[in-house]
């Protein structure tokens, strides 16, 4: 196991997911901030440091107990990131697996809210619940990241943001997102048919497919700002742009996208499939 130790890892309440690159003091605050989200929960915390050269690792090591430091070589991504730590974390054990962005600005006993109201959907419904952490932006208030539902129509790839509404969401993003550990039996891990994105979006269908509810915290955990400077050069027809598109693990990978859709698309798979990369094949500007 390539794992490097600030603690003893040892079974807990709640296992939490991180993954991380160069971001050294972001990295930092989001731990700093976790102690005081989580307060009065057993956690421990399992850290992919995907070859930072900034110091990171060493940082965690230092400041962190409560946190196993992985090292990957820089070939992760978020997915694969994720996937390590969170196969690392199985071998010890918890009773719940948290995944966690460490860019996310998590507000005081916020985790503890989130556990709670974990607990107590679990009493309505059934050990079958993930929770979903809303994340809210710091300037308008607004969800930027959360659960999601399908959106009506005949796709079943097209995804709005959940409403406040208390139902059900079909899937989620991996911001903050709380998982019993007997979803590791019923659903897996995050799927290594990904690198970066839609490894989250996945993960939460296939729970929904095994019968898991998938419930949007009513409280935020934190605020992040939304990605539009990613989403942006994503919707830009350079030159560049199409091979960072068809190449790049940020981008939209081809194999990543095909597996996604002949998984969840249903019959209607190769029109998402297609309508994907339609736009690319437009001339460029």
């Amino acid at each position: 196991m390539d794992m490097q130790q600030t603690g003893q890892a040892r079974v807990s309440e709640v296992a939490v997911l991180a993954t991380c690159f160069n971001r050294r003091d972001t990295t930092v605050r989001g731990l700093q901030a976790l102690r005081g989200a989580a307060a009065g929960i057993d956690y421990h915390v399992y850290l992919v440091d995907d070859g930072s050269t900034d110091g990171t690792g060493d940082a965690v090591r230092r400041d962190f107990p409560e946190a196993t430091v992985i090292q990957g070589d820089g070939s992760l991504y978020w997915n694969g990131g994720m996937l390590k730590a969170w196969r690392t974390a199985v071998q010890t054990g918890a009773r719940y697996y948290m995944l966690f962005n460490d860019d996310l600005e998590l507000e005081p006993e916020s985790i503890t809210r989130l556990f709670r109201f974990q607990k107590s959907m679990e009493a309505a419904h059934g050990p079958k619940v993930i929770s979903i952490g809303k994340v809210l932006d710091a300037e308008t208030d607004k969800i930027t990241y959360g659960g999601y539902r399908v959106a009506p129509g005949l796709s079943r790839l097209r995804f709005l943001r959940a409403p406040d509404d208390g139902a059900p969401c079909d899937t989620m993003n991996g911001n903050c997102v709380l998982v019993p550990a007997i979803a590791v039996d019923d659903v897996g891990l995050l799927s290594d048919r990904y690198r970066h994105h839609t490894g989250d979006i996945d993960y939460g269908l296939r729970a929904r497919d095994a019968g898991y509810k998938l419930f949007q915290s009513r409280e935020p955990v934190g605020r992040t700002p939304y990605n539009h400077a990613a989403h942006a050069k994503l919707a830009r027809l350079t030159w560049q742009n199409r091979k960072f598109m068809l190449r790049d693990p940020k981008g939209l990978p081809v194999g990543e996208w095909l597996h996604f859709c002949r998984r969840h698309g249903g019959p209607l798979w190769p029109l998402n499939f297609a309508s994907r990369y339609l736009k690319i094949a437009l001339p460029a500007r």
